[in-house]
């Protein structure tokens, strides 16, 4: 009499192999665009609140009657309160850190002749302000920009 052999088959064959990643690829493809957005979305909201800072920076300069500052610092906007001798924190105002994972370009216009003078916006209890720009970028994402002339105007754009 012929005997049955009985064979154990042990693992996944290559063509399952395969096929797991391929969908792994096809769910990865199609939630990684609406990831995207997401993450833009971030840098946006931060420039936002970029530009909460400055309108109240300046409104507080008037409100005072003193200079007040926003100082790019350790990847953080700070504002400060001249105080007729020295730049002083604003107690009641949190530090601003940058976003998680993406990079910032803070700028003044006119560009500042000092390598060694911080990056810093100015606003003045007679509503002069200093212009600038903050560009925000991220692999992949882009980058965010906010820009102000210095006469209480802001503009975003977004580029690819």
């Amino acid at each position: 009499m012929a005997e049955a052999i009985e064979v154990n088959q042990r693992g996944f064959t290559l063509i399952e192999l395969l096929v797991v990643l391929v969908i792994i690829a096809l769910v990865w493809a199609a939630v990684l665009p609406m990831m995207q957005p997401d993450q833009q979305r971030q840098g946006r909201d931060w420039l936002n609140q970029a530009q909460a800072l400055l309108s109240l920076s300046c409104d507080l300069s008037a409100q005072t009657v003193q200079t007040h500052r926003l100082l790019w610092q350790n990847n953080q906007l700070v504002m400060q309160v001249y105080t007729g001798r020295d730049w002083l924190p604003v107690s009641d105002v949190e530090p601003l850190p940058l976003v998680a994972g993406w990079t910032a370009k803070p700028s003044l216009q006119p560009v500042s002749s000092r390598k060694d003078e911080p990056i810093a916006w100015l606003c003045r209890p007679d509503g002069e302000q200093t212009a600038g720009q903050l560009q925000l970028s991220r692999e992949g994402l882009g980058r965010v920009t906010l820009s102000w002339q210095g006469d209480g105007r802001y503009a975003q754009a977004t580029g690819l």
